[in-house]
């Protein structure tokens, strides 16, 4: 597991210099440190809010399938479930 995320590390960083070559190609036409920390930042906001749509369907998956199982175990099958505080 530790190679593998090293490896996922490297890729990381060669997908880095790749970006600021590209953006260094065209260093005539505009500072490519002024459009890389933009672009990182809308990057970074747009992944957030992918991985908490991700989190959301999970904890409805979760809530979803518990219910289910509540319905499957007390209707089918009989069982109560008491709780008593």
């Amino acid at each position: 597991m530790l190679i593998g995320l090293i490896e996922l590390l490297e890729q990381a960083l060669a997908a880095a210099t790749l970006g600021r070559r590209l953006l260094g190609f065209w260093g005539p036409m505009g500072n490519a440190d002024a459009l890389f920390g933009p672009l990182a930042a809308i990057s970074s906001v747009l992944l957030l809010a992918m991985l908490t749509g991700v989190a959301v369907g999970s904890l409805s998956t979760l809530i979803l399938s518990a219910a289910v199982l509540y319905y499957v175990l007390t209707e089918v099958f009989g069982v109560s479930f008491e709780f008593n505080f």
